[in-house]
């Protein structure tokens, strides 16, 4: 099931999804009309999804908690939509961030 999240939850609905989907196995991956499909990593645990509406931002944060070391952040600016990808027993499976004609997925791979 796919459910698109209201624009003015964001901030709050992305916390939400922190919350229940920190330290679970991801996937980055970003599909543009200029380069195409390109996978960002894999492998990396979720360590946090934030929107800074000051900013107009979603930050995607990537890594180990306990390491600085090993970890990966992914910006979108001026994200236009975004689409919570749940399973059938209604555990998270992936969030879809749309910016114009680019798109960012980022998948559980620990299903």
């Amino acid at each position: 099931m796919t459910k698109r999240i209201p624009e003015n939850t964001w901030a709050m609905e992305l916390h939400r999804f922190t919350s229940r989907n920190a330290v679970r196995v991801t996937k980055l991956e970003v599909d543009s009309p200029d380069f195409g499909a390109q996978s960002q990593e894999t492998g990396y645990p979720l360590r946090g999804i934030t929107y800074d509406a000051h900013d107009d931002r979603v930050l995607i944060t990537l890594g180990e908690q306990a390491s600085a070391e090993r970890h990966l952040t992914h910006t979108i600016p001026q994200a236009t939509a975004i689409f919570l990808l749940v399973d059938v027993r209604g555990r998270d499976e992936a969030l879809a961030i749309r910016q114009n004609n680019t798109n960012t997925l980022l998948r559980f791979i620990d299903l």
